[in-house]
């Protein structure tokens, strides 16, 4: 308030004002009263809203604060998932594209078809069985797999094989008959032998043969006691009216029955059969030898996953292919089927040195 304010007031409060100069004085402090009284009303008003606010119950609070943090959560977990979803279709997309470049997916598929036609004795597939799957740069490869016995094709089970990339798991094996073969095999189930290996699974199989009714087929596991070019291999059973179906090969290993490591050595070998379908890796248009080497010299640049993917922990598949070129191929036994009865005229054969029992069925021959 200024000075000269200040003693107008004085003047009026002790009346030495003209009448014109009360007056005016007068006016000026309605217009200050009505300026006094908004300014309180004003106030008044942002007071009440304060004491309000100041007021809301602790469960109102509550309730809003979750209320704002499940809507700061939804808001969160939107803008994710519109990520995911634009995302998704770019990275499935790379997947495609990591798994067709250089026919990546194609070979991953060729390796366990291989696999399982040189590591599993008497074991085929169908191409109609084969499914496969992408996923995120993974990629599934489901097979059905048979065996024959006598003139049929039993279903075995099936594998599923899982690669992360290019890299195989474990395979899920379901297998569907009672003589389903361990996942790792040990020398205790062994079923074929080098001539110069130590028999160490006598499962009695002539006496097991003996016992079968003459109306039944059967899977036999024969080891011979010399090493067979597999051109003589139809000298051993001598126009019996049985079947070879898949030949043992002899690599170097197999006479000690260890891996380079030390470890359990699977047999390899391939069948004895063309396959009458173009698809297979062992059709009718080249001989079964040749396509053998074909499938070692395959399996060599993926070592690694046809270990993961057989019933073994070593293939040490460079050395026996490096063998077999250096030696040719020769086969210390396999598997033929027939009829039982027809089997056991193999009995007193002085080329057999032992034999096991795989599969039995009723007769279809």
């Amino acid at each position: 308030m200024s000075e000269e304010w200040k003693q107008k007031l004085k003047k009026y409060y002790e009346g030495s004002l003209t009448d014109k100069e009360a007056e005016q004085l007068e006016k000026e402090l309605e217009k200050l009263d009505a300026y006094q009284e908004v300014i309180s009303e004003e106030l008044e008003q942002d007071s009440q809203l304060n004491n309000q606010e100041d007021d809301l119950p602790p469960d109102k609070v509550g309730k809003m604060l979750k209320n704002s943090i499940r809507n700061a959560r939804f808001s969160l977990a939107a803008y994710i998932i519109m990520m995911l979803l634009l995302i998704y279709p770019l990275m499935l997309m790379a997947s495609y594209l990591y798994y067709a470049f250089d026919q990546k997916a194609e070979d991953l598929i060729q390796i366990p078809i291989h696999t399982v036609y040189v590591t599993e004795p008497n074991v085929s597939l169908e191409e109609m069985d084969i499914e496969r799957k992408f996923g995120l740069f993974t990629f599934d490869v489901n097979m059905d797999l048979y065996k024959r016995v006598g003139k049929r094709d039993i279903k075995l089970g099936d594998w599923e094989v899982t690669y992360k990339f290019s890299d195989a798991e474990f395979p899920n094996r379901n297998y569907i008959v009672e003589n389903a073969p361990k996942e790792i095999p040990f020398y205790d189930t062994k079923k074929l032998y080098h001539p110069e290996a130590t028999i160490t699974n006598r499962d009695g199989g002539w006496e097991r043969l003996e016992k079968l009714p003459e109306g039944t087929v059967a899977e036999v596991y024969v080891s011979l006691k010399d090493l067979t070019k597999p051109e003589d291999m139809s000298k051993v059973i001598n126009g019996l009216d049985v079947e070879w179906r898949w030949y043992a090969i002899n690599t170097g290993l197999e006479a000690k029955g260890k891996s380079l490591e030390g470890g359990y050595l699977t047999p390899i070998g391939y069948p004895a059969q063309p396959d009458p379908n173009g698809w297979s890796p062992y059709h009718s248009r080249e001989s079964n030898e040749k396509q053998f080497l074909n499938s070692l010299r395959f399996l060599k640049k993926y070592e690694q996953q046809a270990v993961d993917i057989a019933h073994a922990k070593w293939l040490d598949l460079d050395y026996r292919f490096n063998y077999i070129e250096k030696n040719g191929l020769e086969s210390y036994g396999g598997v033929i089927t027939g009829p039982t009865k027809e089997i056991l005229k193999l009995k007193d054969n002085p080329s057999i040195r032992n034999i096991s029992i795989g599969e039995v069925r009723l007769w279809n021959w």
